[in-house]
């Protein structure tokens, strides 16, 4: 294995398509020689793709996959959602949540700016994107979905739900395809008409934060406690990192311990419970605000002061504000994309901000998601040209084995589910987030075992995945 710094280099280069080889994985039944899109990844473990002059504007390292077209469209209508004038796509998030009002929002206003900015370069050859907006309110995912199949729009493109286990029966048996922003449970991560920008798969994760960790607080990580909210997206989170932690040296003073999601009105008797448990560092599941912060500052009043690490989903303008008291500074954070405070480098990353705030949305790491999502699902749609089905568009996708979403994140295999092998550890320093490893602007480290083998936790169990990575939890097979 070795490990490497890449760096997203600046040059423009057009989307091509060219032929490797793969494992099994979910993306069919049989052998094939799958396409990969290549990258402009300057020095690291991959060959550079040939820089090619793109015709018409860019997204990050890529041309945009919008465009008039020819008018040569031949759909009928047939198709949900899909006329040939006009495309119809559902998004959604859970804003409405009274818990924490407008929970992941960013998503939603990542999806309006990319649509209205694909719409003005003509659509998908030629055809409007209409964006049918669903609030799942955190637990209304059942009362979403359905809507969305009533409808009848032709994918859900850049969603994104925490109790996304909630919609699968319902989802499938009305045959509606999913690009989401994330995944939380396994189901929904390995359904064979499922694919994401950055995925997220049951049986693998990211494994580069636990050996950064390691690297930065050796002693820290052989006693973790791990707190995590009392629901599954968090629970399902947690169970990965007790799986694969020790992989990298982490071990566990305490892996059981669970706040309620809904809120708590006193955070010291966790704070306590850590203690007892001679935790040198946390593992924290959940949301910044208002929970890690309120746990944070219990903390800092009783003496608790170790590191916490979390989520990409803790990057975010609101939590560094919010952070004026300094109790977060202990927070580092996974994270596979190039930050903000680097958009002056990283072209995709100042077209993603420069979009989203021009129409007066929010910026967050889950609207970069988002925003890669979306960018995959116009890119396979494209490439159907005249005639737009869902089928085209699946197999499109399943085709695609190296993305970064326009040079907005590390590598990652969507055709195939596989998450990135890159890394980068994040942390908050009063209201700014900064750099821990690699130092170098605009770099990943990376290694071949940094995706971690999950096995045995109850999430994947319940999956029941097949020979290719398939859940079969709500197929009845």
């Amino acid at each position: 294995m070795r490990r490497t710094s890449v760096r997203f280099a600046a040059a423009f280069i057009a989307l091509a398509l060219v032929t490797t080889a793969c494992g099994k994985d979910r993306s069919s039944s049989t052998d094939s020689a799958p396409a990969t899109v290549p990258t402009s990844q300057g020095s690291g473990d991959t060959t550079p793709a040939t820089d090619v002059e793109t015709a018409g504007p860019t997204f990050g390292d890529a041309a945009w996959p919008c465009s008039k077209g020819d008018g040569a469209n031949t759909d009928d209508g047939s198709e949900a959602g899909v006329t040939k004038d006009a495309v119809t796509i559902g998004g959604g998030d859970d804003a409405g949540f009274s818990g924490s009002p407008g929970l992941s929002h960013e998503v939603t206003d990542a999806m309006k700016a990319l649509v209205a900015k694909c719409n003005e370069l003509g659509g998908i050859n030629g055809r409007q994107i209409t964006l049918n907006y669903y609030d799942a309110q955190f637990a209304a995912v059942q009362a979403a979905i359905q809507k969305a199949c009533d409808d009848k729009v032709f994918f859900l493109v850049g969603e994104g739900w925490a109790f996304d286990d909630l919609q699968e029966e319902i989802r499938i048996g009305c045959g509606l395809p999913a690009v989401p922003a994330y995944t939380v449970s396994a189901a929904f991560a390995h359904a064979g008409d499922v694919f994401q920008g950055v995925p997220n798969p049951a049986d693998e994760t990211p494994a580069g934060v636990f050996a950064q960790v390691a690297k930065v607080f050796p002693e820290e990580v052989k006693q973790v406690g791990m707190l995590a909210g009392n629901f599954s997206a968090t629970q399902e989170t947690r169970d990965k990192v007790v799986n694969v932690g020790p992989q990298f040296g982490w071990g566990f003073s305490s892996t059981t311990l669970e706040y309620n999601a809904g809120g708590e009105t006193d955070w010291t008797p966790f704070v306590k419970q850590i203690q007892d448990a001679g935790a040198t560092m946390v593992s924290w599941s959940g949301t910044c605000l208002p929970s890690l912060q309120l746990f944070a500052q219990a903390a800092k009043a009783n003496g608790l002061d170790v590191p916490i690490v979390t989520d990409a989903n803790h990057y975010s303008q609101n939590c560094a504000d919010a952070n004026t008291d300094g109790a977060l500074d202990n927070m580092y954070i996974r994270f596979g994309f190039i930050p903000f405070e680097e958009a002056d480098i990283n072209p995709a990353t100042k077209d993603y901000l420069d979009i989203v705030t021009g129409s007066g949305g929010d910026t967050a790491l889950l609207g970069m998601q988002a925003s890669s999502s979306f960018l995959l699902w116009a890119t396979a749609s494209q490439q159907c040209g005249a005639s737009l089905t869902r089928a085209c568009v699946l197999d499109n996708m399943r085709a695609i084995h190296s993305w970064t979403g326009h040079g907005l994140h590390a590598e990652t295999d969507p055709g195939s589910n596989h998450p990135p092998k890159c890394s980068i550890l994040m942390k908050l320093t009063g209201t700014k987030y900064e750099r821990v490893a690699p130092t170098e602007r605009g770099t990943f480290e990376c290694d071949d075992a940094w995706i971690g083998k999950v096995t045995g936790t109850p999430g994947l169990v319940a999956a029941k995945l097949d020979a290719n990575r398939i859940s079969q939890k709500f197929t009845g097979k």
